[in-house]
């Protein structure tokens, strides 16, 4: 994995891992160490990036409101309030919405049988 400081290859892998079990690496040119999730918008959470990503989806895709989304991971066992997933919204949905930007739209070209016309 490549340094998220300066860009180098030269890293290793350190045998700890963070606390929510994400790799850790350390750069040999710069000396600095980072995980798995540097550099991305999830890198300072508390909570697996699975769970925050499926969070964003239920509440993006289903409109459900904060604090039915607070209470549904209660029941899972992940404590966090509804602030919590506004403040995700807040920051998540903005690279959701480019990276969705950037992605093209395929769609089947109809065939001139199924409009009901000669092939």
């Amino acid at each position: 994995m490549d340094c998220r400081h300066c860009g180098a290859a030269r890293t290793i892998e350190r045998l700890e891992c963070t606390e929510l079990g994400y790799r850790r690496f350390r750069c040999r040119e710069c000396g600095r160490e980072f995980n798995e999730r540097a550099g991305t918008p999830l890198n300072r959470l508390q909570y697996p990036s699975d769970v925050v990503c499926l969070v964003m989806v239920w509440r993006l895709r289903y409109k459900l409101s904060l604090r039915d989304l607070a209470e549904m991971f209660l029941e899972r066992g992940f404590i966090f309030t509804h602030e919590t997933v506004r403040l995700w919204e807040a920051t998540l949905a903005p690279h959701r919405r480019n990276a969705r930007r950037g992605a093209r739209l395929v769609r089947p070209v109809p065939s001139v049988a199924a409009l009901g016309g000669e092939p």
